[in-house]
C-alpha cells in the first residue's frame, strides 16, 4: 500500500501562444480542466499501473471536490476544511513551458490524518502550516517514506529542509530545487538513502550509499510540462515498489515522463499495457 499526504487542487490549463510582457496581453485558444497536486498525481498515476494507493487530503464542499474525486483512481480520504477546493490557474505557452497561479482554499487548511502503510509520499500543501504537520506525521510514519520537497521546502535551504530529510527515506525533487539547497551530494547522502534528482531533457539521476546512477531522458515532442516530474515519480517508485535495479527505474521514470509532456494535463500518464511493452522493449518484465 502506497499512500500519499498531499493537497488536492484542481487544475484549469489555459494554451496561449506566448507569455505577455507586464501589462500585455495573450491570447488563450484552448482551456481545460484536471484534477492535480503533485502528490496525488503520484499515486494515481501508481493506481493507474495497478498498485493499491490513497490520498489524505483536503477538500471543499463545491463541484470541484467532486470532480477530484470522481478522476482520481486512488482511494481518497479527505477532511472538508473549507467551503472551496484548492485551485490551479495553469498558463501554458506554445513550447510547453508553465506558470501557476494558486488558490489554496481547502488545501491551505492541511488538517488530515495519516495511517500507517509500506510507502508515504509527502508533497507539500501551500500553507504555512504544512512543514510542521507533515514533520509530525513523517516522524510517526512506521513505513519506508518519499519527500517531493517542491519549490516551497527546497527554498527554505538544506539546514531547514534537514528537519524533514531525517525522516526521509528517498528525496525525489528537480535539480534547480537541489540547487536552491546549497547542498552537496555527500550532504544529502549522510541523512537519505536515495536521493533522485530530475534533470528535464537531460534525463535523471540517483544517489545512493552504493554509488551514482544516471539515465537519458528519452526524445519527447513537448507540448505541456505539467506533471511531467510527478509521471517521472510514478514511474520511478513503480519500478522501486517492485524491485527493479535503479537504473530501470530511472528509464522508467524517463519514459513516463516523456509520455506525459507530449500530452496535455498533469494526468497523462500511459496504460499498464504500455509500462509494460516498454519493460520488455528494455529487456525486463514486471514478475
Amino acid at each position: 500500500m502506497i499512500s500519499a499526504h498531499a493537497p488536492a487542487l484542481v487544475d484549469y490549463i489555459y494554451l496561449i501562444d506566448e507569455f505577455p510582457s507586464i501589462g500585455g496581453h495573450a491570447r488563450i485558444f484552448s482551456a481545460s480542466k484536471s484534477p492535480g497536486g503533485a502528490g496525488a498525481n503520484v499515486v494515481h498515476n501508481l493506481a493507474v499501473l495497478g498498485l493499491d494507493t490513497r490520498l489524505y487530503t483536503t477538500l471543499g464542499k463545491d463541484e470541484d471536490a467532486k470532480f477530484f474525486v470522481e478522476n482520481t483512481k486512488a482511494k481518497v480520504f479527505a477532511e472538508i476544511t473549507d467551503e472551496l477546493t484548492g485551485k490551479v490557474l495553469v498558463f501554458v505557452d506554445r513550447k510547453g513551458e508553465r506558470t501557476f497561479f494558486v488558490q489554496p482554499n481547502a488545501a491551505g487548511k492541511p488538517f488530515v490524518k495519516v495511517r500507517s502503510d509500506e510507502y508515504l509520499y509527502v508533497d507539500p500543501f501551500p500553507s504555512e502550516a504544512s512543514f510542521e504537520i507533515q514533520k509530525e506525521i513523517m516522524e510517526k510514519f512506521e513505513g519506508f517514506v518519499i519527500l517531493n520537497p517542491g519549490h516551497f521546502y527546497a527554498s527554505m535551504g538544506f539546514e531547514r529542509l534537514s528537519e524533514l530529510l531525517r525522516y526521509s527515506d528517498m528525496v525525489i525533487m528537480s535539480s534547480q530545487e537541489f540547487e536552491m539547497l546549497k547542498c552537496s551530494r555527500e550532504d544529502l547522502m549522510k541523512i537519505v538513502e536515495f536521493a533522485v534528482i530530475t534533470l528535464g531533457k537531460n534525463g535523471a539521476l540517483c544517489w545512493t550509499k552504493e554509488g551514482k546512477f544516471f539515465e537519458k531522458a528519452l526524445k519527447a515532442k513537448v507540448v505541456d510540462t505539467t506533471g511531467a516530474g510527478d509521471a517521472f515519480a510514478a514511474g520511478f517508485i513503480y519500478g522501486f515498489v517492485n524491485g527493479f535495479p535503479i537504473n530501470i527505474c530511472l528509464k522508467l521514470g524517463n519514459f513516463c515522463g516523456a509520455y506525459n509532456v507530449e500530452r496535455v494535463g498533469a494526468r497523462a500518464f500511459p496504460t499498464k499495457d504500455l509500462v509494460e511493452n516498454f519493460l520488455s522493449e528494455i529487456g525486463l518484465s514486471r514478475i
